[in-house]
């Protein structure tokens, strides 16, 4: 089965290949930072196991940052779904069998999924010494790059596609990544087949001007032959 991808807002993703789903940076707060909380609506369907929480679910986390996470809705997501796997940099407390490839880089299952999951530099200074993990998600034949607030180099494409191969259905960066030198280069080696810019808030909750910096961002890609499509919030991904 082709794989289905919705996205939320900020970070979120969930990842659904027709046996489970994989829920990605999809329970957060992040509102008056910038981005936004997790909307009221899917917290409601957690809660009453409807719509896509009514599948059997795992949640991954890139990094503990609010607008990628919030504790307490990961507890109350535990608390309902107890059979569920959780794993992110301190949060592996379900059981999460990893392999250790190589300095920095673990790979592990959870259900239909392979993970391999890159500990990678935050993006900012100030947030350097933050943990972090990139992850490259493989569904069958589809694999999906995932970046968070990673700082995204060269060398980092070459190590994923030394250990996972060459074919990549698509990336997802947030608006600095391809802002920046290194991480055109990241994409320009990678190669994936579509890349998609997320971690945007909701529009009314975009006070530093994100969705201004992300046309900018793509104009300049454009120019370089990067194409980048923007994400819209609240949908599946098409195309």
């Amino acid at each position: 089965m082709k794989l289905q991808i919705f996205h939320t807002v900020n970070a979120g993703l969930y990842l659904w290949n027709g046996n489970s789903g994989l829920m990605i940076d999809g329970l957060h707060t992040g509102k008056g930072a910038g981005f936004s909380n997790t909307a009221d609506r899917y917290i409601r369907m957690m809660e009453k196991g409807e719509s896509f929480f009514g599948k059997t679910n795992d949640m991954l986390f890139t990094h503990t940052h609010r607008d990628h996470y919030d504790k307490a809705l990961a507890d109350r997501f535990m608390c309902k779904y107890p059979n569920s796997l959780i794993y992110g940099p301190g949060l592996d407390r379900s059981g999460v069998q990893s392999v250790l490839l190589e300095k920095g880089v673990r790979k592990f299952q959870m259900r239909n999924y392979i993970i391999y999951a890159f500990e990678t530099e935050h993006d900012g200074k100030a947030y350097a010494e933050t943990p972090h993990y990139s992850y490259l998600v493989q569904s069958g034949e589809q694999q999906v790059w995932i970046s968070g607030d990673a700082v995204l180099t060269g060398s980092l494409a070459d190590k994923v596609k030394r250990l996972c191969g060459e074919e990549y259905y698509a990336a997802f960066v947030m608006v600095y990544q391809p802002g920046s030198r290194s991480g055109r280069k990241f994409l320009k080696r990678l190669l994936p087949k579509r890349i998609y810019l997320y971690h945007l808030p909701y529009r009314e909750d975009d006070s530093f001007h994100y969705y201004r910096m992300a046309e900018d961002v793509t104009v300049r890609c454009e120019k370089e032959g990067i194409v980048i499509k923007k994400l819209h919030t609240d949908s599946f991904i098409r195309g």
